[in-house]
């Protein structure tokens, strides 16, 4: 089944601000085995504002990123960052490995289910 649109787009605030490019973040590996590697940038600007930018190598050796910024928006928790970013590969699926979009399936599903105890 295709996805067009992403999920979690509702998380983004759409206030573009020419913040630059960010060179504090840290980096989450979404994915990361011998043919396709993504990563995710989050830099937090203030207490309730996060930016993302990525880091994708690609199968077909293909290589895309860019260092988070508040040029596209920004998120007010990183749950929600992160969220946006999965909901982004899945609306892009065609780009990506299989074995891609079922790790960012697995890696959905444990940041919206609410721990136990």
């Amino acid at each position: 089944m295709s996805v067009n649109f992403n999920p979690y787009e509702n998380y983004r605030i759409r206030v573009f601000e020419n913040s630059g490019e960010l060179r504090n973040y840290k980096k989450d590996v979404v994915v990361d085995n011998r043919r396709e590697r993504v990563v995710l940038l989050i830099g937090q600007v203030a207490p309730d504002k996060f930016a993302i930018g990525y880091d994708i190598f690609f199968a077909d050796g293909r290589r895309a990123g860019r260092l988070p910024s508040l040029e596209f928006g920004y998120f007010v928790r990183e749950r929600e960052a992160k969220l946006y970013f999965l909901g982004y590969i899945k609306q892009n699926r065609s780009r990506f490995l299989p074995s891609t979009i079922e790790a960012v399936d697995d890696l959905i599903r444990t940041i919206i289910q609410p721990g136990l105890f």
